[in-house]
Formats: C-alpha cells, structure tokens, sequence
C-alpha cells in the first residue's frame, strides 16, 4: 500500500561513529575484508579509531561508513574504509560520505584527500580524484604501502 511514515528522530542520519557503532561497522566491512576489497581491521583496531569514522544510519542500523586518516603531510589526509551495505548502494551515500569527509578536512585545514583502492577506482576518478604513483604517498602511507595489494594512488584536491 500506500501510505506516510512518521517518525520522531530522523529516518537516515549522517553523524560521527561511536563506540556503540562498532558491531555495526564491523558487519558492514567484514564481507569486504574477507573478499579482501578492505583491509582487515580488529574490534580493538575499530575500538582506538572510532573517532576517525562516519557513518549513515537507518534505523538505527549501519548502513554506510568512512574514515580519515591524517598522514606525514600536514596538507593531505587519507579516506579509508569507505563501504556502504549493498541493499542501500542505490541512493548515493558514498557520495554523501564522501562529500562529509572533504567538508571535515577542508575545515581542518587539509588540501588534499589520499584514497589508496583496488576496487573502485573508476568510482572514485568520476568524483575528481586523480591518479598518482607510490612515490607521491605522504612517508607514513609509502613505508605502510602493499605492493601485493597492488593499491592505485589517487589525489582530490580540496575546494
């Protein structure tokens, strides 16, 4: 049928993550992590940067999420773990995340967002990231890169 939901707190929010979100982080990623499209990461892991996450909710479900992480260069820093529940992928919340994210780290100061992917880079070079080698990633992301990954380097420049 046809009829008007009526709810007293917002249907779909965008907000920080909390340590409450971690269980529901950790089962929108794990499929990723296990068809190695994401890194692996621990509960402990998730537990000491939740304050690095954002996430979109649906009924109090996790639906969407993302991370920034700084890096050596005081000007760029690195969007990770962007990953949305493939029930929901139709409604453009990577790009809402991703939107968010270059908001927050224009307000910190950043210039420039990293993401390092092995999957999406069509996605991501659609939105105005740009490719780049391994020689270009801030020292922290060089020593750390996997060659066996065999991640691609992007770049956006922030507004």
């Amino acid at each position: 049928g046809v009829g008007t939901l009526v709810a007293a707190e917002q249907f779909e929010t965008l907000r920080a993550a909390t340590v409450e979100d971690i269980s529901g982080i950790l089962d929108l990623i794990r499929p990723l992590e296990q068809k190695g499209t994401l890194i692996k990461r621990s509960r402990e892991q998730l537990e000491l940067e939740i304050h690095k996450f954002y996430i979109i909710t649906r009924d109090r479900e996790v639906i969407a999420c993302v991370a920034l992480y700084n890096t050596d260069d005081p000007n760029t820093v690195e969007l990770a773990c962007l990953a949305v529940n493939p029930q929901y992928r139709g409604g453009n919340r990577g790009d809402k995340l991703l939107k968010h994210v270059a908001q927050v780290a224009y307000t910190q100061g950043k210039s420039r967002l990293l993401v390092l992917t092995t999957q999406t880079t069509q996605w991501f070079r659609e939105r105005g990231f740009v490719k780049a080698s391994v020689d270009e990633l801030p020292a922290n992301k060089k020593s750390l890169y996997n060659y066996q990954r065999n991640s691609q380097v992007l770049f956006k420049q922030l507004p």
